[in-house]
């Protein structure tokens, strides 16, 4: 199945389980999901990893399993929705879901299709569940709209360690990174800094690599419109972003595969 575009009917399904989610609802109206948002996703994983490939850039993800489910994990939480109000998927080096280094995909309405973020929410293997720490509760890109994120959300300390070392390493790459990004338009996401300088790295503290070894996480995102999920031509959309989170995939690849 080529990729045509999320098409009206299948965002109008997660606006409808926005509204009504629970099991009922959900049982009524699956064939929409089954039949429409579920192999546009498919297509859409097969498609852009096509096109990250003809850009030589290596992602890629399997039509089923680096797809995200659309239950939500409620057994540690008091918000008892059985739904998430999106679709996602990522692509990664080696193909698997969690894979450090990846393409985060999330489609959902332009303009969000629940009002804010919800702390109990969060679902541990769901990144589009987790909010940035941004400071003055800034919830980032995460349920308001169709967004595509690129880059390291590293869960075991050893991996972030490996990140920081590395920028320790080579400040004048890491820099180089950063000016990269920024001429490409995007802006690293907060990062979920640590308050205190990282045991092992308090000899940076004051200086101009601080504020990136206090990350744990190093991401650029972008919004996508709801014109562009609905084309054919998204594929290529997420291609050119990857394309332009190159070096910071680059970069954190590098770092992993040193350590």
């Amino acid at each position: 199945m080529t990729f045509s575009g999320f098409a009206s009917a299948d965002l109008a399904f997660l606006t409808g389980l926005a509204v009504t989610n629970d099991r009922d609802w959900f049982t009524a109206h699956r064939a929409a999901y089954d039949d429409g948002l579920k192999p546009a996703l498919a297509a859409l994983i097969a498609d852009a990893s096509t096109a990250c490939a003809a850009r030589d850039i290596p992602l890629s993800g399997d039509p089923k399993k680096s797809v995200f489910r659309i239950h939500r994990d409620t057994r540690f939480s008091k918000d008892k929705r059985p739904y998430k109000t999106h679709v996602s998927a990522t692509l990664t080096r080696d193909g698997r879901k969690m894979s450090p280094g990846m393409m985060y995909i999330h489609i959902e309405p332009e303009g969000g299709s629940r009002p804010g973020f919800d702390p109990d929410s969060i679902d541990p293997l769901d990144p589009s569940t987790h909010p940035s720490e941004a400071a003055g509760g800034d919830d980032g890109p995460f349920g308001k709209g169709p967004f595509v994120a690129c880059g390291f959300y590293l869960d075991e300390r050893p991996d972030i360690d490996a990140v920081r070392r590395a920028i320790v390493a080579d400040p004048a790459r890491w820099d180089g990174v950063e000016s990269a990004l920024s001429k490409a338009g995007l802006a690293l996401d907060p990062g979920a800094p640590v308050k205190r300088m990282p045991k092992g790295f308090e000899d940076h503290a004051g200086g101009p690599l601080e504020a990136a070894l206090k990350r744990t996480r190093w991401l650029v995102s972008r919004p996508l419109t709801g014109a562009e999920i609905a084309s054919a031509d998204l594929p290529a959309t997420l291609a050119s972003f990857a394309a332009s989170a190159r070096p910071l995939l680059d970069f954190g690849w590098s770092a992993l595969d040193r350590d």
